[in-house]
């Protein structure tokens, strides 16, 4: 949660990072489309391409926006005061709500931009090299459709949204095992390990793994469920699928570029992933504060409260809702006026 605008622009530059992998991980998830018939094997390729890119964007401190919210609603019950009722402090929660807003938006906005930038600029190279567009008419109309909202996608981006939300428990339940078994010891002791690495080496890599095991494998699981939505609802016959907002910016700059579809296609469809971003991160969010708040048997005392005291915090100074304030005053010190006022 930025405060800051250290913190602000670097979970920008974080999120750009991620854009950057978010784009070729959408490329190679259209190749394997063009390679892959069989629907389960190509589920499965799918999840892994998802599952490892996610898991190589957090190793290389890449952001991935959506995964935020299992970590900002979980912060936001840790930081509710509760009185002897035990319920939340409306202000103090609306002013984290604001902070929360102003992340969020900057780390979507570095995922979507970079991932839609670089997606037009490969594929215009990939046009003047080749003479032909990287995408046919089939799989241009194909993507739109996939964003159209008209359609079942904000349905898709809702169960994303519930899979965002479980990598999250997926990744708490390794993390607690992690300890309980005391991975960090077993992996330093271990005879292979021994045999192969040098202390300080083996000490390094346990330490590692210690830290980021719960993280590696929710990352790896989130990649899985993602990929393999599809294939269940096509053996079931049910409305199953996901929408992500990162990829489906980067989906849109294939498909603009690739049909030549203008500006206005290139608008509309983006005002289009911005919705599936929405549902995305309402959702997780929504369900992560929910069990987060009842993990601490604690009480949020009227939403439309503490909307109005945000409103009031944006209306007051509306530019806190994009941008940082110019410096952290969290724990300045109070000046001479400030204590006589």
């Amino acid at each position: 949660i930025a405060r800051s605008r250290k913190e602000y622009w670097g979970i920008f530059y974080s999120a750009a990072g991620g854009g950057v992998l978010i784009a070729l991980m959408s490329l190679f998830k259209i190749y394997l489309g063009t390679k892959i018939d069989n629907h389960f094997w190509r589920s499965i390729a799918e999840g892994l391409n998802y599952g490892i890119g996610f898991m190589l964007i957090f190793v290389l401190h890449g952001t991935v926006a959506t995964k935020q919210p299992a970590m900002t609603a979980s912060t936001i019950a840790a930081a509710v005061e509760r009185n002897d009722g035990k319920r939340a402090v409306n202000q103090k929660l609306a002013q984290l709500l604001v902070d929360v807003f102003r992340s969020q938006g900057v780390a979507v906005f570095g995922n979507m931009f970079v991932a839609a930038t670089l997606a037009l600029l490969i594929t215009l190279f990939y046009g003047l090299y080749h003479g032909t567009p990287l995408l046919n008419d089939a799989q241009i109309r194909y993507q739109l459709k996939a964003i159209d909202p008209a359609g079942p996608t904000l349905w898709y981006a809702a169960i994303a949204g519930v899979w965002l939300f479980c990598s999250g428990i997926i990744s708490g339940f390794f993390d607690n095992r992690c300890d309980y078994l005391n991975l960090r010891m077993r992996l330093r002791h271990h005879p292979l390990l021994k045999r192969l690495l040098p202390q300080r080496a083996r000490n390094w890599f346990a330490d590692y793994w210690h830290r980021n095991y719960g993280s590696l494998v929710g990352n790896v699981c989130f990649g899985m469920l993602l990929g393999m939505t599809g294939w269940f609802g096509h053996l079931l016959g049910l409305p199953l699928d996901i929408r992500h907002v990162a990829f489906s910016s980067a989906n849109v700059g294939y498909t603009v570029a690739s049909g030549g579809l203008g500006l206005w296609v290139f608008i509309r469809s983006i005002v289009f992933v911005l919705m599936i971003g929405g549902v995305n991160l309402l959702v997780s969010f929504s369900i992560t504060l929910w069990v987060a708040l009842r993990s601490r048997e604690t009480k949020i005392d009227g939403w439309w409260q503490i909307i109005r005291y945000a409103w009031l915090q944006v209306k007051q100074n509306p530019r806190s809702l994009f941008l940082p304030p110019q410096e952290n005053t969290e724990n300045a010190p109070a000046t001479e006026g400030d204590a006589e006022k």
